[in-house]
């Protein structure tokens, strides 16, 4: 249960995602050379908005330790490098870290959003439960989790998936159509065991 201010925080990152993950469709809507929904030529909205406060992820290069980490899914041939993500756009030939949520291996939900073109998460809609998604890092080590959960058209509205988790996971979100409204691809993965 959320409470108090938090539930301020989580309201406003539900909206903020909502925002961001339909960003990244309206930014490649017809503009295959665009990378971001500031090359379309929108204006960018703050990632979290609350009446009192406004607060957006500071740009800059993924956190210390965690560069050179990828994601795959080896059965649909999604394999692509994790950056930081800011909330709002999604970067072309890369998987961003939605901010706030855990990194693969810190024992949290983990999320990451791509477009869904080919190259990126296009593929995704044709994930299935059993699959399985890699998280790698430079030196050849791997994480390995299980396709659990897989949701082709889950609700813009509702961000559940976005709260914190008791346990670890990693959740891939991408697009269903170029329309901000329209639902999400939604796949979780648990720790292989």
């Amino acid at each position: 249960m959320v409470t108090g201010g938090r539930a301020v925080v989580a309201v406003a990152a539900a909206a903020a995602l909502a925002l961001g993950i339909g960003g990244c469709l309206l930014a490649g809507a017809g503009r295959h050379g665009a990378g971001t929904a500031r090359a379309a030529g929108r204006t960018p909205a703050p990632v979290i908005t609350t009446a009192t406060s406004t607060w957006t992820a500071p740009p800059g290069p993924t956190p210390s330790g965690h560069e050179g980490l990828r994601v795959r899914v080896p059965e649909l041939g999604i394999d692509l490098p994790i950056v930081d993500g800011d909330g709002y756009d999604a970067p072309l030939y890369e998987a961003a870290h939605y901010p706030g949520t855990a990194w693969p291996g810190e024992g949290g939900r983990s999320v990451l959003y791509a477009h869904a073109r080919a190259g990126m998460f296009g593929p995704l809609p044709g994930a299935r439960a059993g699959q399985h998604i890699l998280i790698t890092g430079p030196g050849g080590s791997a994480r390995t989790y299980v396709i659990t959960e897989h949701h082709p058209r889950w609700p813009i509205t509702d961000l559940s998936w976005l709260r914190p988790a008791g346990h670890e996971q990693v959740v891939l979100i991408t697009c269903t159509t170029y329309h901000y409204d329209d639902p999400r691809v939604v796949t979780v993965g648990e720790p292989a065991t």
